[in-house]
């Protein structure tokens, strides 16, 4: 293994260095040490054989591009080896309240690229990515009314919530052009982004399904998702919930005006309870979505302004 591909492993598997017990030896001072039971772990992971597969194959797609022969190395990279990720979220977090706890890294990570813009090194299906985590669990959270506390400061919106009894906080940079320093390795970034992203996406189908929901979204109700600044997916996300919160609540009150047998007084408050709950959620975000016109209302009366003052 490669010392690149073990280090993503490493960050994949959540491995970190250990300290020596007691002084390390004078000539191997600056070396990384690691517990004997971690790189056991390390060499039975079924990833490290995708690795092995993916770096196999990648040289078959340079020979094949070396000697010109562009239709058949477009060929090959469409059949590409592929992995996931789930047994690893799964096995770092058997519980749901373990992946709440360790989700600030995460969502301020996922913030951050969805922030970024396009370079070399980051590409444009990753900033998408970004920009419909970040606005699916915005949106959750603002139709849950479970933001908390927040301020504004020089790295961005500090932000905090409750979700299911866990304390979660997070940053949102500015929306500001963001400068791209060559000194990060943002490789390593990738590296994690690449597992926070499966880690979010395990939370936010587990937290929309609580309430009812299919997620990810259908694409029929989040057309266009992915264009746009932050807060137009933001918005179209909040649409999407919605109509996806009318229609599950038209489709019970048909079940129940067809339903042959007369429902108990209990089944009846509970489903007078759920339809109310139902109205709550969407008038929730109806207000939301008030507040995101009125912003971007203001924000076009401020460009207006500018090019008034620039003509004069």
């Amino acid at each position: 293994i490669s010392l690149k591909d073990f280090r993503r492993l490493c960050i994949l598997k959540g491995v970190y260095p250990r300290e020596p017990r007691g002084r390390a030896p004078k000539n191997k001072k600056g070396q990384v040490y690691y517990h004997i039971k971690d790189i056991r772990a390390i060499a039975h992971e079924p990833v490290l054989d995708k690795f092995r597969e993916t770096r196999a194959f990648m040289k078959k797609i340079r020979r094949a591009a070396g000697r010109n022969e562009k239709t058949e190395a477009a060929r090959k990279h469409a059949i590409a080896p592929t992995y996931t990720l789930h047994h690893l979220v799964r096995e770092r977090y058997p519980r749901f309240q373990d992946a709440l706890n360790d989700l600030d890294d995460a969502l301020t990570l996922v913030n951050l690229f969805a922030a970024l813009p396009k370079e070399r090194a980051i590409k444009a299906t990753i900033i998408t990515k970004a920009k419909s985590l970040s606005a699916s669990w915005g949106a959750y959270c603002a139709t849950r009314s479970a933001i908390t506390k927040s301020f504004i400061s020089v790295k961005g919106v500090y932000l905090e919530a409750q979700i299911s009894g866990c304390t979660v906080r997070w940053i949102s940079p500015h929306s500001f052009t963001q400068s791209m320093p060559r000194q990060v390795d943002f490789k390593v970034m990738l590296t994690f982004f690449e597992f926070y992203e499966t880690l979010l996406s395990f939370v936010l189908f587990k937290l929309y399904n609580d309430i009812g929901l299919r997620y990810p979204l259908p694409n029929k109700e989040v057309s266009g998702e992915g264009t746009g600044s932050t807060s137009a997916v933001l918005a179209t996300n909040l649409k999407a919930l919605k109509s996806a919160l009318s229609g599950a609540s038209s489709a019970v009150s048909e079940v129940v005006t067809e339903s042959l047998e007369k429902p108990t007084d209990d089944e009846e408050a509970r489903k007078k309870k759920t339809t109310k709950k139902d109205k709550q959620l969407i008038k929730t975000i109806s207000t939301a979505l008030s507040g995101l016109k009125e912003e971007e209302e203001d924000e076009e009366e401020n460009s207006d302004d500018e090019e008034n003052e620039d003509v004069d």
